[in-house]
């Protein structure tokens, strides 16, 4: 057996609803302006879509022995549960409206917008809502960019200043390390030409030359 939902719960929620939509006897209601009332025809098609994809033959198949034993009873129960669904939405996206306060919000924009166009048309110039899609996007987008731009070249100077002072610490290196080499060089030909000398002298004339060097340094 399929439970349908009692009626009385469903009436209960829509005065609750209507309830909460009530407005004390000094309050005027503000009249909707273009987005508000954009808004309302968004959730209107997307209930509607929502309950077109719910529809009897979709609750069939997914309840096929409850079709073939209580089809009238499965119907009613997909009726009530769409009813329910437009009731309890509705109620809901009003309930939003009040607590957000939305129409007069939504109406702020939109005096704001035809304030913006205005002033644009008047001074004789397009204003972003004016501009095609692409056209709006890249003046949103250009600026940010051409920002980003700057950067990256000042960013690339400061790495080129760097390379430029790496480069001359470098060649300054290559230069002392070339200066280095040729000082090492010269003292090992020095050093290669004094053991030459050294092994042209007789052993007991250069045994002779040290014991006399060694008395003149320590007598």
């Amino acid at each position: 057996m399929v439970t349908i939902m009692p009626e009385p719960e469903m009436q209960n929620t829509h005065q609750n609803g209507h309830d909460r939509d009530m407005h004390g006897p000094d309050e005027q209601e503000e009249p909707e302006g273009p987005r508000m009332t954009r808004l309302r025809r968004l959730l209107e098609k997307s209930l509607q879509e929502t309950v077109k994809a719910c529809n009897y033959n979709a609750v069939q198949e997914c309840f096929p022995q409850v079709a073939a034993s209580t089809p009238q009873e499965l119907r009613d129960a997909h009726e009530k549960v769409c009813q329910f669904l437009n009731v309890e939405v509705n109620n809901e996206f009003e309930q939003i409206i009040q607590e957000r306060n939305l129409i007069h919000k939504l109406n702020g924009l939109d005096r704001l917008i035809a304030d913006a166009m205005s002033k644009g048309r008047t001074a004789g110039s397009s204003t972003i809502l004016d501009l095609p899609p692409d056209a709006a996007v890249r003046a949103r987008v250009v600026p940010t960019k051409e920002a980003e731009i700057q950067r990256l070249r000042a960013e690339l100077e400061r790495v080129r200043l760097d390379n430029r002072r790496l480069g001359s610490s470098l060649n300054q290196s290559k230069a002392q390390q070339t200066a280095i080499g040729l000082e090492i060089a010269d003292t090992y030909d020095e050093f290669r030409e004094a053991c030459d000398i050294a092994a042209q002298v007789p052993i007991q004339d250069m045994e002779q030359l040290i014991t006399r060097t060694l008395r003149h340094i320590h007598p």
